[in-house]
């Protein structure tokens, strides 16, 4: 534990003592200089009282006779008491006479009425006694000095058996419970030792409940110290977890920018076993080039609702003929500090998207003549119709001529070898716009889309015959012949944009030119 500088509790006693001392002794000089200075006025004054009383009876009898020798005979003999600084007496009738020791401050002053000796009751005049102001100053001081160096001498000898008494009863314990306190390291078992003169009084007890107080903040250590362990492990495993579950996952904030990922994310991202550790929002929306609008879209939906949100994108990558799939997973939530974020889980379903499309392709192509099935051949007509309602369209209904017998003889692998490549004869027959469909068995659909020229059908149904009719050469290099009847209707001749019925016109011209020869065909009259 570093140390710190501290300032000790005794010395600041010592120091608010000593100040409240001098206090005190200030305070009581004061106060014993005012009561002596009152003293002295008071003792003075009894003093002068005093030597009145004596010589009021000669002063009256010099004031009333106006007698000077016996009036001054009066003021010498007061004027010999070291209390007395200025006399005076003066008459009703005129007559004064005064003397002074020495020109000084006059302090205390008493004037007494002088009684006619002759009439009892008659004020004759006056004689009045003055002090000295520097004896009543000087016998105040010296009675002060007495008593503020016995009250001073009191008052230290207090203040030192106090400070004495308190550092050895409070400051050197409480000193000695600090330093041992101070010294002692977190988690340590050394405790503060009791010391036998304070058992049983507040610092004794203050020791025993800093002890216990650090016996529980042991207990505490040990128990954070496991529970530390167990949370390391907690946290290993889900770690673990985290960066080995089959799913990337990943944490956005509201404006999509990428806060936290697993290394799945950056193998699903990358494609490779090394999680990449410089992974940027900017590298996301790039394996996510050519659907950034689609991401983005998906962000907004996400904020927009506490709703799982999912999408499938490709990802885009260089030297593949056939992109990645990855299924993105987005989540609003609330995090621990109350910031909005966006929780997502990203799986690699390549194989399943090649899967679907695989079987979407069943579904809408023969697997063995690639072409459309009858249903989406329709769909595809008749969305054709919608967007262009004043487009013209021929169907062509083909059927071979010859096929059964090739396959009773040969066998169905050499049927399917021969339906196979009729069909791309046919494929190069017609346009890329076109479509081509395998109704069943060896039977045949071509719609002719956009036709505008009077003269197509007939053209591409010469091309057909002759290609048709070029032989075949099987896998076991026999050669084999087919021909093709073809019937043909359009929108305008059948007066119907119904796929049906334009299949069923078509289908009657195609089975009039096989009663009527076969390996030819004709348009709907």
């Amino acid at each position: 534990m570093s140390h710190i500088r501290i300032k000790s509790i005794h010395h600041k006693l010592v120091l608010t003592v000593v100040s409240i001392m001098l206090l005190l002794a200030a305070v009581t000089a004061g106060l014993v200089y005012y009561y002596e200075a009152k003293q002295a006025h008071d003792q003075t004054e009894k003093t002068l009282n005093q030597l009145l009383d004596t010589v009021s009876l000669t002063a009256s009898i010099a004031a009333y006779s106006k007698n000077e020798q016996i009036a001054q005979d009066v003021l010498s003999g007061l004027l010999k008491n070291t209390v007395v600084q200025r006399v005076e007496i003066k008459s009703d009738e005129g007559f004064s006479l005064s003397q002074e020791r020495q020109s000084l401050p006059i302090g205390t002053s008493v004037v007494k009425n002088l009684i006619s000796p002759f009439n009892v009751g008659e004020v004759i005049g006056r004689v009045s006694l003055h002090a000295s102001a520097n004896y009543n100053r000087e016998k105040a001081i010296q009675s002060a000095i007495f008593s503020i160096i016995t009250s001073v001498s009191l008052i230290a000898l207090t203040t030192l058996i106090i400070l004495w008494q308190v550092k050895r009863q409070v400051s050197a314990p409480l000193s000695y419970v600090s330093n041992t306190l101070h010294a002692i390291e977190a988690g340590s078992v050394k405790r503060i030792p009791l010391l036998n003169s304070h058992k049983r009084d507040e610092l004794g007890r203050l020791g025993g409940d800093i002890n216990a107080l650090l016996d529980t903040l042991g207990s505490q250590f040990d128990a954070e110290r496991v529970l530390r362990k167990k949370v390391e492990v907690a946290e290993q495993q889900l770690r673990h977890i985290y960066n080995s579950s089959s799913a990337g996952l990943f944490v956005l904030d509201e404006q999509g920018e990428l806060l936290n990922y697993n290394s799945t994310f950056t193998r699903i991202l990358d494609n490779t076993e090394q999680a990449n550790e410089s992974l940027t929002t900017n590298d996301v929306f790039k394996r996510l080039l050519s659907q950034q609008d689609e991401f983005a879209i998906l962000i907004k939906q996400a904020l927009g609702s506490y709703q799982l949100e999912a999408h499938d994108f490709p990802l885009v990558e260089a030297g593949r003929s056939a992109p990645r799939w990855m299924h993105c997973l987005l989540s609003k939530m609330v995090d621990s500090s109350g910031d909005i974020v966006l929780e997502g889980v990203i799986f690699d379903v390549t194989e399943r998207v090649h899967n679907e499309e695989i079987i979407k392709r069943e579904a809408h192509y023969d697997h063995l003549t690639g072409m459309l099935r009858r249903n989406p051949a329709k769909m595809q007509f008749e969305s054709y119709i919608t967007n262009n309602p004043s487009a013209n369209a021929s169907f062509l209904l083909l059927d071979l001529d010859g096929f059964k017998q090739v396959n009773d003889i040969y066998g169905h692998h050499a049927g399917d070898q021969v339906l196979s490549i009729v069909a791309e004869r046919l494929f190069k027959c017609v346009r890329a716009s076109d479509v081509i469909c395998r109704l069943g068995g060896d039977e045949f659909l071509i719609i002719l889309m956009n036709d505008h020229d009077v003269n197509l059908k007939s053209e591409v149904a010469n091309k057909i015959l002759d290609s048709i009719s070029q032989p075949i050469s099987l896998d076991s290099d026999e050669l084999v012949s087919v021909g093709v009847s073809i019937g043909m209707t359009d929108l305008r001749i059948s007066q119907s944009t119904h796929f049906e019925t334009l299949i069923k016109d078509a289908d009657q011209v195609m089975y009039e030119v096989k009663n009527g020869g076969k390996n030819s065909y004709q348009i709907k009259a």
